[in-house]
């Protein structure tokens, strides 16, 4: 005999099990995200894993990293093992000239990850530096943080400092403040400033509040100069300072807020 179900009952049923396809969409995300959010490894790394059946969640095998699931309220496993939420870290490092910025690299380069410790080595870093630009760089395991930094309305400033191999024009000079035309459009006006001049070279710092791939060489190959040397010295208002080349140090609490507070917003 069927018993109806009392106003508790019902509740439940609406809101759904967690994990149940009754869960908000908006909370779950596909597999391979949700291993990456975990901190566990990134969302490439992940397809292969998924795909080869080792990971499960709630018990069942699953090869699609397209699954949408809830890691805040599923289980999930890699090689039987559950994977919870790693603990935030947020570091900084002076990435030499010559090393790149990719987990693993066909040519056999030299890495940021060669750089690391053994407990270092699922961090993402937070935008990227060409191989032959050294300088600032920032790594973390929080893609929430790391995407706030990154995202164009959050105009975080990346500042400079660019080695010419002639002297720049003060007409050129004024067209690096007011934007250059690259391929995919004008740049976003930037900060350009004379730091010295030696031998017909110059170096200038250029302070961009965009990222896109290789900019300031562009920017400058564009006007008809070639950099010779790039080193990125600052983000936010967060300095390299005196940290050695191939070294790197925790942020502190409040270097972590302070990069990813929004525009003008004081702490």
């Amino acid at each position: 005999m069927d018993h109806p179900s009392s106003g508790k009952e019902k509740k439940i049923a609406k809101r759904g099990r967690p994990g149940s396809p009754g869960r908000p969409l908006e909370r779950k995300v596909s597999l391979g995200r949700a291993l990456s959010k975990l901190g566990f490894t990134s969302r490439s790394q992940a397809r292969p894993l998924i795909e080869s059946g080792r990971v499960s969640v709630n018990g069942r095998s699953i090869r699609n990293p397209e699954v949408r699931v809830d890691p805040d309220r599923e289980v999930i496993r890699v090689d039987g093992q559950i994977i919870r939420s790693a603990a935030p870290v947020y570091l900084m490092m002076h990435k030499p000239k010559g090393v790149v910025t990719t987990r693993s690299d066909e040519r056999e380069r030299k890495t940021v990850y060669d750089l690391l410790g053994k407990d270092e080595q699922w961090l993402f870093p937070v935008g990227r530096l060409d191989k032959e630009t050294s300088g600032l760089l920032l790594l973390t395991n929080d893609t929430q943080w790391g995407n706030r930094i990154t995202a164009p309305e959050s105009k975080v400033s990346k500042i400079y400092h660019v080695k010419l191999n002639r002297t720049m024009t003060e007409n050129d000079l004024e067209r690096l403040r007011l934007g250059v035309v690259l391929e995919e459009g004008q740049t976003a006006p930037a900060e350009a400033t004379r730091l010295r001049q030696a031998e017909g070279k110059e170096w200038i710092s250029l302070a961009l509040r965009e990222g896109r791939n290789r900019q300031v060489r562009r920017m400058c190959e564009a006007l008809g100069y070639r950099v010779e040397e790039l080193t990125r010295i600052r983000i936010g208002d967060l300095a390299l300072g005196d940290l050695p080349a191939g070294g790197h140090r925790p942020l502190t609490p409040s270097e972590v807020r302070r990069l990813a507070a929004p525009p003008n917003k004081s702490l």
